[in-house]
Order: structure tokens, then sequence, then C-alpha cells
């Protein structure tokens, strides 16, 4: 036996030793990662939610304000929140008007007088000689195209020398009811705090802000394209409704006008995502020979808190998108004669700084 031979092997144990350390050592790298992020994650966390409570703390604090009335008022003999209680049948001598429409001409969170009918009521009753005008509201909160039908009919019976059909890109939901007030105001809301123990993790509610709101805004655009896509079950009843607000013009001899409001749920700029729409719509009243007025230009730019009635919470026109509304609807129903040109306003003026009706600001007739 040689020399070389009777030396005892060792090797095999000092690898398997070798081995089991290498193998043990990345499972303690893996678990001594997963502490190491683990803890970072909660210490960045707790330094973001300091650093939030600290802005919270040291920035201006928001003020709260309603300009909404205290309280509304109406007409003691009216049954209605509407309007006034108009004689009916209609008094002689009197040019009626009947805006048929939904909430934005109701008007909610304002008081009756200051919708664009009644504003618009007054304006047509500025001179001494004319006629009377009553712009009676027919306007309920909710209410679809294929409900307003049925105001329409109303009004012809009750005397209506003019029917002013006003349009907002909601009008063809499908309601199996008919609805007396607002509905659905809770699904483009703002954001409900967490009412558990994560309501003091003051960051998280301000991610899950933002998040509601990005979802909101998609939810909120794509809810009307929804209603009028092509083929669908809401645009086919839009315009059937239209058609049959054609058909009662030429049947009971009544002119037919329609006002198209845009949406003030999104800014009024170059970016207004809904002018496809109403393309579609003012087509569809084309169409039918009904002429229409879009008002999207006289907003156009305007701050959207400057005309929400309440800004951020509520998308309808306060009482300056109204006021706006009216004044817009007068120079087009005139210009275009859809009412008697007797009752154009004989003295406009350009300013209105002084008592003294000055000709130089007189708007010439």
């Amino acid at each position: 036996m040689s020399q070389l031979a009777r030396i005892p092997n060792n090797s095999t144990p000092q690898k398997e030793r070798e081995s089991t350390l290498q193998e043990t050592k990345p499972r303690f790298r893996w678990w001594h990662s997963a502490l190491l992020v683990l803890t970072s994650l909660c210490v960045t966390l707790v330094l973001l939610e300091c650093v939030y409570r600290v802005f919270l703390a040291v920035a201006p604090k928001p003020v709260t304000w309603s300009d909404r009335p205290a309280r509304y008022y109406k007409p003691e003999a009216s049954k209605t929140l509407q309007d006034y209680a108009y004689a009916i049948p209609k008094p002689e001598g009197t040019f009626r008007i009947a805006v048929i429409g939904d909430s934005f001409t109701f008007a909610p969170y304002m008081q009756f007088d200051d919708a664009f009918p009644k504003r618009l009521e007054r304006m047509l009753n500025l001179n001494k000689e004319s006629k009377k005008v009553e712009v009676m509201n027919y306007g309920v909160p909710g209410f679809s195209t294929s409900h307003e039908v049925i105001s329409a009919r109303q009004a012809t019976k009750e005397g209506a020398d003019l029917i002013l059909l006003q349009i907002t890109l909601n009008d063809p939901q499908l309601k199996p009811y008919r609805p007396t007030g607002l509905v659905g105001q809770h699904q483009f809301g703002n954001y409900e705090q967490d009412t558990s123990f994560l309501r003091h993790w003051k960051s998280l509610q301000f991610v899950l802000e933002r998040l509601h709101n990005s979802q909101t805004h998609r939810r909120y655009q794509s809810y009307y394209f929804d209603l009028f896509k092509d083929g669908s079950k809401t645009r086919k009843s839009f315009e059937q409704s239209l058609g049959r607000f054609a058909k009662l013009q030429k049947n009971r001899n009544i002119p037919v006008v329609a006002v198209v409001f845009p949406l003030f749920g999104v800014p009024l700029d170059d970016h207004y995502p809904f002018h496809s729409i109403h393309q579609i719509v003012n087509n569809a009243l084309d169409s039918l020979e009904i002429p229409a007025l879009d008002l999207f230009s006289i907003y156009q730019g305007i701050p959207l808190s400057r005309i929400q009635v309440i800004p951020g919470a509520d998308f309808h026109p306060n009482e300056i998108g109204h006021r706006m509304a009216a004044e817009e609807i007068y120079s087009w129903l005139i210009s275009n004669n859809h009412i008697p040109q007797a009752l154009s306003i004989n003295e406009e003026f350009q300013s209105r700084t002084d008592i003294r009706p000055l000709d130089s600001l007189r708007i010439k007739q």
C-alpha cells in the first residue's frame, strides 16, 4: 500500500458542511431582506403621515360658506314650487311661453323667480305698450324627454303660444316612473371618508379621495357617452320623444323651439369632452325641423365655481348661469322671429353705472 493511500480522507465531511452553510445562507438573506423592506416601508409611511399632518397644521384652513337661501318661498296660490299660479284658460291679450324641461329649468337650490324662465318673463314685460307675456316653468327635476312630452301636451291645453324645450345631456335616461325631485346625485358625489379606524390615517384618506375623484371623472364622462351610444335604447327613446314634440308642433300648430345646455360638471373650455353629443342632439333637432340654440359658447371659459349652484357639489347652474341663459334665449328668440317683434325690448343700454339713462350708451334698435 502506498503512502498516499494511507492518508485518511476527511474531504467529504468538509464539503457537506460547506454545502449546508451555502443552503442556509440564502434563506437567511431572504428573511433578512424581507424584514428590512417591511421595516423601511413602515418607517416611510409613518414619516409621510407625519409630514402630511404637519402640512395640514400649517396650511390655511378652507373657509366654509354657503350663498344658498336660508329658506325658499312660493306664491301662496301656487300648488307647486315651480312657478306662480297662472290663470287657466289664458287671459286675452297674453302671449304665453311654456318652458318644458328638467332640473335645469326647475333650478334647485334657487328661488323660483331666479330661474331662467322667470328672468325671461321679466325681460319680455319691460315695454309699456306690449301685450303681457307669461313664461311658465314646467321644469321637473329628474324628468327625461319622454316625460316632458306629457308636460308639453298639458301646456298646449293651458294656452301655450310657444313651447321652449330645454335639453340636458342626461335627457335620454330611461326611468320606470315619473320623478318629482332630484335623482342620481350620489353617483358623481364627493368622497365619503372611511368611518373605520383607518379614518385616522390622514395621508391614506387623501390618496383614496384622489382616486375617487379620478374614477368619478371617468365615470361621469362614460355615463353620458353611453346614453347616446349608437343603437342604444336610451338614444332611441330620446329621438322618439323628440319626434313626438315635432308631431305635437304639427298637429296643434304650436311652434316648438329647443335650448341645449352644456354640462357644468367639467370645465367649459377647449377640452370640453361632450361636443360630439351636442352635435348628435342638434342634428336630431334639425332633422325634425325644431330650431335649436346651443348655449355652450356663452359659458365657455368661465370658471365652474362662478356658475355652479353649489361649487364642487351640485353641477346645476346658479343665478349667474340662469341670467346668462335668459339673456341669450331672449336675443335668439327675437332675432329669429320665434316671438312677436313687438316684444323686443325698446330701451337697452351698454352700461349701468349711472342713474341717468345716457343716450350715448343706448343700444340702437
